[in-house]
């Protein structure tokens, strides 16, 4: 009877655990951002030079897509050329090394022994590892003001970092977009870190993890 009790407790342990899974994805953000007064103005997205990428990249201009609805929720709305813009962005964006943990799971157990012909049963300790790979996304938007059409001094610098299941940069980045557009262009006093979570609507929620 023990045998059956605990492999149904086990059963409905592993079930639950899947269909938390199928439920929601989560994500980790980190958010380190610097600002030397208060961040406004229309802006202008350019590539870092950095990356070595033209302004017409469709991967650039796909990542000014998922960034632009962000700046102009905090008061800084893309425009098509410099000329228009108060300020220039330099937007630069990349996967870090993945990194693998494993982890340990140590559970009850209950095993039959034969002791001189006859069957015992005694309880036992069993462990078992699952090994998780987590993928790293990279965003880093720095802004200056333009002085005459011209890039003057910074005034504010972002960086974002996305971790999460998925080796995929533009899933990974736009699941951080709802955390950052809470700090954009603000000064944080250190790192502010988020978990978002996309449950299998592709509703997206966002909760603090300070």
């Amino acid at each position: 009877m023990k045998n059956v009790s605990l492999l149904c407790l086990r059963i409905v342990a592993v079930l639950s655990c899947l269909a938390l899974c199928a439920c929601a994805t989560t994500y980790t953000v980190a958010i380190d951002s610097l600002s030397e007064g208060e961040a406004s103005g229309s802006c202008f997205l350019a590539p870092d030079p950095a990356m070595g990428v033209a302004g017409d990249d469709l991967l650039f201009r796909e990542v000014s897509g998922l960034v632009a609805p962000a700046l102009a929720a905090r008061g800084m709305p893309v425009v098509a050329s410099r000329e228009e813009a108060a300020q220039e962005i330099l937007l630069r964006y990349g996967m870090g090394e993945p990194t693998t943990t494993l982890r340990q799971w140590t559970y009850p157990d209950y095993e039959t022994v034969f002791y001189h012909g006859r069957a015992i049963t005694v309880r036992v300790e069993r462990t078992e590892w699952t090994e998780h790979t987590s993928y790293h996304a990279r965003l880093v938007l720095s802004a200056r003001r333009l002085e005459d059409g011209q890039p003057g001094r910074q005034v504010w610098r972002t960086e974002m970092k996305v971790s999460g299941a998925v080796d995929d940069l533009r899933k990974l980045l736009s699941m951080g977009i709802p955390a950052l557009q809470q700090v954009l262009g603000r000064q944080t006093s250190g790192k502010c870190r988020f978990e978002v979570s996309e449950d299998s609507d592709g509703e997206v929620s966002v909760s603090s993890m300070e």
